[in-house]
């Protein structure tokens, strides 16, 4: 399905953490309404949710997923796990399905179990994966990905890659543009920085 508005989100998971990048420009077709865009969302102090996809929905399941994080830890009386997080964003894009959030979803954190990266497409496919991309510079991302990624990254060196790789996404697709966002999750919780 093509979406009115583009991105490049890319996800690396680490011996160390996982890393996510995104690039900034919103759009609507060829249309940008922004140059400073935010794709990527700190939902607690090692979880990161990074979208393509139309803004409104993403902000919308963003504040949605804030407030069940918090019913959840209430109840359950522990910090949320990332598979249980990517769970319930999972069942929530599946519950929508018929009238459907126009998201590609990736979530990325560290928790108990180790560092971890889920994607999840707008019907609510959970997969648990090594690195992934979404949005409208997927191809050109992965071909970066699928050239660099080798076994045993650190977060640095899977920072540099995410970084040419949404570079690639920007340069081959007019819908991505802006400055590269880059939030890098470990056990010391999340770093944020941005590039030109």
């Amino acid at each position: 399905m093509s979406f009115p508005t583009g991105a490049t989100v890319v996800g690396i998971k680490c011996t160390d953490g996982v890393v996510v990048a995104t690039d900034t420009m919103i759009t609507w077709g060829t249309l940008v309404l922004s140059e400073k865009g935010v794709k990527a969302f700190k939902l607690t102090d090692t979880i990161v949710l990074a979208s393509a996809g139309l803004t409104s929905d993403y902000q919308m399941l963003v504040n949605r997923l804030s407030a069940q994080i918090k019913l959840y830890e209430l109840n359950q009386k522990k910090s949320i796990t990332v598979k249980a997080l990517s769970k319930m964003i999972a069942n929530t894009l599946y519950s929508t399905r018929m009238s459907p959030l126009y998201v590609q979803t990736v979530v990325v954190g560290v928790d108990a179990n180790g560092p971890q990266l889920y994607t999840l497409d707008m019907g609510g496919s959970l997969i648990p994966d090594e690195f992934t991309a979404a949005g409208t510079g997927t191809r050109t991302a992965y071909g970066v990905l699928e050239n660099l990624i080798k076994p045993e990254l650190t977060v640095k060196e899977a920072e540099e890659i995410a970084i040419k790789a949404v570079k690639a996404g920007i340069a081959r697709d007019i819908q991505s543009g802006g400055e590269i966002r880059i939030m890098s999750v470990t056990d010391g919780g999340i770093t944020e920085r941005t590039v030109n």
